[in-house]
């Protein structure tokens, strides 16, 4: 990558994070919980804990981490005392004896291991209690700035997140390996965000091997007109699904296989992962199926793994395989092929074929092959 463009990228990224989540209700929660990790004993771990809680809470990551900086160096012995203090009676009833009479060599590590559970119980309640405080000022802050200076408009990334943060709400309530999974993979797979542009408004969309109904959720939560069927085998993952699309008219799904299911006429064909569990003639025989199905104009979008990529496309490949094999994904087996093979099964099918990258921090090696019938 160009150094003019990875710096481009580099300032793309920190304006996002910087401007990401900062509605006052989001600003005073996210300074409550960096209030309650920097009064914690947890030191060298407040900056993983604070990244960590802000992506999973939907905060600020850098006013998250900005308030556990409270545990500055003038303020640390009076916050560890008062943590410890607060700890030991909360715990055991009674204040904690702190003296150099108090440990000998023999005492020394029941000492310690008391200090440090007095200091992590007392630190979460002091930094609540100083995080709520800090928090009622930074809404009132907040809310006044945003009253006399309204936010610019998002940008299209930024409309983006919030569309799928609102479709990873709609996970909420099942069990966490589909709740969690769903929230992850919408926030770390950039296959969404790379799809979304392809589906006009007003199109049908059909998802073959749907999953949970994660991309037919956020198609018709663009709204416009857009509306989706998912296709589905797994009965588990589709019951997910249908309780993630509830009160979502435009998303059917449906149980079936992607090889036999009927594919009603429409404007764009999504397989996202999923001719690889397929031998080279099924893949072109189910291409074969979806340009049959595709009305004049359409379009067929597939994410594959390129089999001849080297480096971190070998982790793709490998956790593929491995969610194959523990049951997650249901695929008869695991075949990647050579991207150029692809796009030739496609560009025999009369479609007009480009390879776009979709590589995420999770997904190296990943394309989108963009293949558009004639009108």
């Amino acid at each position: 990558m160009p150094i003019r463009a990875l710096r481009r990228r580099v300032h793309e990224i920190a304006r996002q994070i910087v401007r990401q989540h900062t509605s006052p209700a989001r600003l005073a929660v996210a300074v409550w919980v960096g209030a309650i990790v920097g009064c914690t004993p947890l030191f060298g771990l407040h900056l993983p804990l604070c990244i960590a809680l802000a992506f999973l809470l939907g905060l600020n990551q850098v006013v998250v981490y900005g308030a556990a900086n409270i545990s500055i160096p003038p303020l640390v012995p009076l916050i560890a005392f008062s943590s410890v203090q607060l700890g030991a009676r909360l715990l055991g009833g009674s204040w904690m004896p702190i003296g150099l009479h108090d440990v000998t060599w023999r005492s020394a590590p029941a000492f310690a291991k008391s200090f440090f559970v007095n200091w992590l119980v007392g630190g979460a309640v002091v930094g609540a209690t100083i995080g709520a405080v800090g928090a009622a000022v930074t809404y009132a802050i907040a809310r006044a700035r945003r009253r006399h200076h309204p936010p610019p408009a998002p940008t299209a990334e930024e409309r983006t997140a919030a569309l799928l943060d609102e479709a990873a709400r709609r996970y909420r309530g099942l069990h966490p390996r589909f709740s969690v999974y769903a929230k992850m993979k919408y926030r770390m797979d950039p296959c969404y965000r790379a799809i979304l542009p392809h589906v006009a408004p007003g199109t049908l969309t059909v998802d073959l091997g749907t999953g949970l109904g994660m991309l037919p959720v956020v198609i018709a939560l663009a709204g416009e007109g857009r509306r989706a069927v998912g296709v589905e085998w797994d009965k588990e993952k589709l019951a997910a699904g249908k309780h993630a699309a509830r009160e979502l008219p435009e998303v059917e799904l449906r149980d079936g296989d992607a090889r036999a299911a009927e594919l009603p006429p429409c404007d764009v064909i999504t397989l996202v992962d999923m001719l690889h569990y397929y031998d080279a003639e099924a893949q072109r025989a189910l291409l074969a199926r979806c340009r049959a199905a595709l009305r004049p104009g359409g379009r067929i979008l597939v994410r594959e793994g390129d089999a001849e990529r080297r480096g971190g496309a070998h982790w793709t490949r490998w956790i593929e395989r491995l969610a194959v094999r523990l049951g997650w994904n249901r695929g008869p087996s695991v075949r990647f092929r050579p991207v150029a093979e692809l796009v030739a099964d496609l560009e025999a099918l009369g479609l007009a074929v480009r390879v776009d990258e979709v590589a995420g921090r999770l997904h190296p090696g990943n394309v989108l092959l963009v293949a558009d019938a004639p009108r």
